[in-house]
């Protein structure tokens, strides 16, 4: 008898990425080269290297993807960065840069393999910087400026500013959208024209930052902003005033819990998340929040004139619980769905 032809159902055509001898399917690596490099940039700078070892298919992707470079995962021995190993990515890496974190406050970078990272012609096009410096020097500076025209993300932090006067640098920044400032000592001027010269700039951080007393807002564009003030005594200004000029797309504003600080908030007809607000007192002062023309003075409300009707999330940072002070504010934010207390 003759032997029965395959069954239809046992019929398959071979397809990218599917193994037909009983294999699981590789629907991944099917994928064009463009997305698998995406995936690549997005894996620890140490994984994306080893996604070489994974199939022939994979072997060159790595080196042709958008670069990850975190400097955090190429150390040796006492936080000391392997500059020989930087060197080799850089020079080896024919893809284009998305991302560059470096911290030098946490790490020990030498300076010339700071500069090399920022000339490498393999970080042309950067997207994302993330650059801690307590020791950032004036090469440094003008190197970092050359990514002005492509920078979607920047976090700048642990270095002195206070001489650089960005208003005459005429600094722009078309494409960035986040902007975070960690513990940077800059002046009022300057802190203006770097965040002027963002226009499409949404999200922004001022934390523990020294140098300035208050902050204006004049952005068609930012969404969110968080505030950290430095809540200790220092030999510099500190930031005592906030004021929203103008933001007609902001939702959020966020601040430390205990921060004292003066805000008014004169035109964001989209704020829908606010706080905290607290009753901490601080050498006499409290904070004070003027939206429109309603008043609070630490957590009490001293002038209510008209509600607020936008805000839908409140958090409050209440050293005294007190069920008055709760109900009195949520008259003055009547739309309120989520209210937060600590």
């Amino acid at each position: 008898m003759d032997a029965a032809g395959p069954s239809p159902k046992r019929r398959r055509s071979a397809s990218p990425g599917v193994e037909e001898d009983g294999g699981c399917a590789d629907y991944i690596s099917a994928l064009p080269d463009a997305v698998l490099g995406d995936i690549i940039s997005l894996l620890p700078t140490k994984e994306g290297a080893r996604t070489r070892i994974l199939a022939s298919r994979w072997r060159d992707l790595w080196l042709s993807a958008p670069l990850n470079l975190d400097c955090r995962e190429l150390t040796a021995g006492r936080n000391e960065v392997r500059s020989d190993v930087v060197s080799r990515i850089l020079s080896s890496h024919r893809g284009p840069g998305r991302r560059l974190y470096i911290n030098t406050c946490i790490h020990w970078i030498p300076a010339d393999t700071v500069e090399a990272c920022l000339r490498s012609a393999a970080l042309d096009n950067l997207e994302e910087l993330d650059f801690i410096n307590h020791l950032l020097e004036k090469p440094q500076r003008a190197l970092i400026l050359r990514f002005s025209p492509t920078l979607r993300v920047a976090n700048i932090g642990g270095c002195n500013l206070s001489d650089v006067n960005f208003h005459e640098l005429h600094l722009h920044f078309p494409l960035l959208k986040q902007l975070g400032l960690v513990n940077v000592m800059i002046s009022e001027s300057s802190l203006h024209s770097l965040i002027a010269g963002c226009p499409a700039l949404e999200c922004l951080l001022i934390d523990m930052c020294s140098g300035f007393r208050r902050i204006r807002i004049n952005s068609p564009t930012i969404r969110c902003m968080a505030v950290r003030e430095y809540g200790i005594p220092i030999e510099s200004l500190l930031l005592e005033q906030i004021v929203i000029e103008k933001a007609p797309c902001l939702v959020r504003l966020l601040f430390e819990r205990g921060s004292i600080l003066q805000v008014a908030v004169l035109a964001a007809p989209k704020l829908e998340t606010l706080g905290f607000i607290s009753d901490k007192c601080r050498s006499g002062e409290l904070s004070r929040l003027m939206i429109g023309s309603t008043v609070i003075q630490g957590l009490c409300v001293d002038n209510l004139i008209t509600v607020v009707q936008t805000v839908k999330i409140l958090a409050l940072d209440m050293h005294n619980l007190s069920l008055d002070t709760v109900i009195e504010l949520m008259r003055c934010f009547p739309c309120l769905e989520k209210l937060y207390i600590q």
